[in-house]
């Protein structure tokens, strides 16, 4: 009886295929964006997730300077040198920090390797372990040490576009570049990165990396401008690591709050629940023109029970229950709704593997992901909306008076 009735319907709506197609393409169009929207949007989350976890992730902790009121005026008397050794070494020493260093950044000033040939970039002075915590390693060269720390040497580290523009035609390492006129000595050259518009202070393509002493011995830059990266080993640890952290750095600064704490376990707890709210607001505004297309069956199928009045009664003249007519009817609205889905979801994943093909030539980081959620979601709703939409058109049918209906 199921397969009889379903075949049943097929054939009927093969019988108007023009008014059968627009019907589909109605919850078709709804479907698509779905796939779509959920599938995109799903990718950026991603994307921007294994950028932040590439430095750290939720494992990351900051400690920078505060210029809050609270910490000015008799305060600043008392206390006024901004992050010290002192304060690095203290943080060594607390349980559950795998790692901590230190880094500064001066703004961005104008580089030269010849007269004819400058850049403008990130200036950064960074003490070693900066770029172990934060996963970075050089492509040509080496990485600055404790060692130039140190011996206070004006050596440099720089991002792969600074080495390139500056030196197009030699090795960057070895040759020499000028910041604020003073020569530097380029041991080493980082990696290509892009995180995807995140950034840490600096550039990630466009920075200068000095050890940190020689840039405020030397060359005069200020102390305060420093501040503290560490790298906890477990994020469930980061909320006991801060307050044991504060209260370290707050007896080094004689009681003066001059810093502010960053957990980025907390921060990125709370941005990835944006992301997942983000991700169903997404779906909703998909799931919309799903509920217009789900109008559009319905107003079909009322239109259809009207033309089909006779048929109904001479089914029901031979012997056709209220129970076939109402099932032959909601196989309808399901068929044209499912099909009007299935045809979707194909269509939206095609063009998202499409659209992820086009953003990856754009962008090296991006992460293809197709949202399995956002296609059951379609396929689950529109097998929905034919049982609902359909329901009143089915009911109609179904109640239809066998001499009524044979009269037309």
């Amino acid at each position: 009886m199921i397969v009889e009735t379903v075949g049943l319907a097929l054939r009927t709506l093969r019988g108007n295929l023009f008014r059968t197609a627009l019907t589909v393409l109605s919850v078709t169009i709804g479907t698509f964006s779905i796939v779509v929207m959920t599938s995109l949007a799903q990718s950026g989350h991603r994307t921007l997730s294994a950028s932040i976890e590439q430095i750290g992730g939720m494992r990351l902790m900051l400690w920078v300077p505060n210029d809050d009121e609270a910490a000015t005026g008799r305060d600043r008397a008392i206390y006024d040198e901004g992050f010290t050794s002192t304060d690095l070494d203290a943080l060594i020493r607390i349980p559950h920090l795998l790692a901590v260093s230190s880094e500064a950044t001066y703004g961005r000033e104008s580089v030269w390797a010849t007269a004819d040939r400058s850049i403008e970039a990130d200036i950064v002075g960074v003490l070693d372990g900066l770029f172990g915590i934060l996963t970075w390693d050089v492509a040509e060269g080496r990485l600055l040490t404790a060692e130039d720390n140190l011996q206070k040497r004006r050596v440099a580290v720089l991002t792969d576009r600074v080495a390139s523009e500056l030196f197009p035609d030699a090795d960057a390492v070895g040759q020499t570049l000028f910041v604020g006129r003073k020569p530097y000595l380029v041991v080493g050259v980082m990696e290509k990165r892009d995180l995807f518009g995140i950034e840490f202070g600096f550039s990630w393509d466009l920075s200068v990396f000095v050890p940190m002493l020689a840039a405020e011995v030397r060359d005069g830059r200020p102390e305060q401008a420093k501040f503290l990266v560490g790298l906890t080993e477990d994020a469930s640890h980061n909320d006991s690591v801060e307050k044991l952290a504060n209260q370290a750095l707050l007896v080094n600064h004689r009681g003066v709050e001059d810093f502010q704490s960053l957990n980025f376990g907390s921060m990125l707890a709370e941005f990835y629940e944006f992301f997942r709210i983000l991700d169903g607001i997404v779906a909703i505004i998909a799931g919309i023109s799903l509920f217009a297309g789900g109008i559009g069956v319905m107003n079909i199928m009322l239109v259809s029970v009207t033309e089909r009045t006779r048929e109904i009664g001479i089914r029901k003249a031979v012997g056709a229950s209220t129970r076939h007519i109402l099932s032959q009817f909601l196989v309808e609205a399901c068929t044209l709704s499912l099909t009007g889905g299935l045809v979707g979801v194909t269509a939206g994943l095609g063009v998202t593997a499409l659209a992820h093909a086009v953003i990856g030539q754009l962008q090296d980081r991006w992460v293809a992901s197709f949202s399995m959620t956002g296609v059951a979601l379609a396929l689950g709703t529109t097998a929905g909306i034919g049982l609902i939409f359909g329901a009143v058109p089915a009911w109609r049918a179904a109640r239809l008076d066998i001499v009524e209906a044979l009269r037309r």
